[in-house]
């Protein structure tokens, strides 16, 4: 499926909603691969930035949620729990220099 405004849709369909496994390339040069549940990123997914950052986990109607690992596009890093798209929880995150904090 392509959208007016550029952006790309391949993948599984249920009641014209995106759903099931799918790739999605955005016209700002991001990209998502992964499941889909009912029009949004939804179960085990990758989102990929231009900029090369990349979130990769779980997802929960479109948010991040759950576990999983961000790569920043500075070499930052975060590994652990999410909840409305935002780190929480225990989890692991690293800087460039060595630093590093856990909890």
């Amino acid at each position: 499926m392509k959208y007016r405004n550029g952006r790309q849709y391949e993948g599984y369909w249920e009641k014209n909603l995106r759903h099931g496994k799918g790739f999605e390339r955005y016209p700002n040069g991001n990209t998502y691969f992964g499941q889909f549940k009912y029009g949004k990123a939804h179960g085990k997914g990758v989102y990929t930035w231009e900029n090369r950052e990349v979130y990769d986990g779980e997802w929960n109607q479109g948010l991040k949620e759950g576990h999983g690992i961000w790569k920043g596009a500075n070499n930052d890093s975060y590994i652990g729990e999410w909840f409305s798209s935002k780190a929480h929880g225990y989890g692991v995150h690293t800087w460039p220099n060595g630093d590093r904090y856990e909890g």
